[in-house]
């Protein structure tokens, strides 16, 4: 029998944050600070298609610096105000806009891009959420409405 590995708590604190986006030069907003603060998971993923990046207990860090400036064109990415962290299906980046962060939470429009056209110029980009709150609650309404098989 197959058994999925259950979320633990997390033990990503403030300071951690607040390195990560030195290093990258761009703010999170605050509610993605609070879910990467509230539990490590290994999938978590979405009948969206939406497929956040692995969140282990004691890689956590080193993953997300590797999704930020090991892979696609990170010099392109955060340069033009993209966070990237998600992938979607296999085929697209799921990135924060943060060129329209709102004041006090700094949540901001959940975009994607074809990791095909990612050297187009200008960069082909679709809006999928207005908000990192609003992607949430449709992955909750989503979870909530799944229908459990029968046994």
């Amino acid at each position: 029998d197959w058994l999925p590995w259950k979320p633990i708590p997390s033990t990503v604190t403030e300071r951690d944050l607040h390195e990560l986006e030195r290093r990258m030069g761009l703010r999170y907003p605050a509610l993605y600070k609070e879910f990467l603060r509230y539990k490590h998971f290994y999938e978590f993923w979405s009948e969206q298609e939406i497929n956040f990046f692995r969140h282990g207990i004691y890689e956590w860090k080193d993953n997300l610096l590797a999704h930020y400036f090991a892979s696609w064109d990170p010099a392109k990415l955060i340069a033009q105000g993209y966070i990237y962290f998600a992938d979607y299906a296999d085929w697209g980046i799921i990135c924060f806009d943060t060129t329209k962060q709102r004041p006090g939470d700094n949540d901001c429009p959940v975009i994607l891009i074809d990791h095909e056209l990612l050297y187009e110029e200008p960069l082909p980009l679709k809006t999928l959420y207005p908000s990192f709150e609003a992607m949430m609650r449709s992955l909750r309404t989503e979870q909530q409405n799944r229908v459990q098989p029968q046994e």
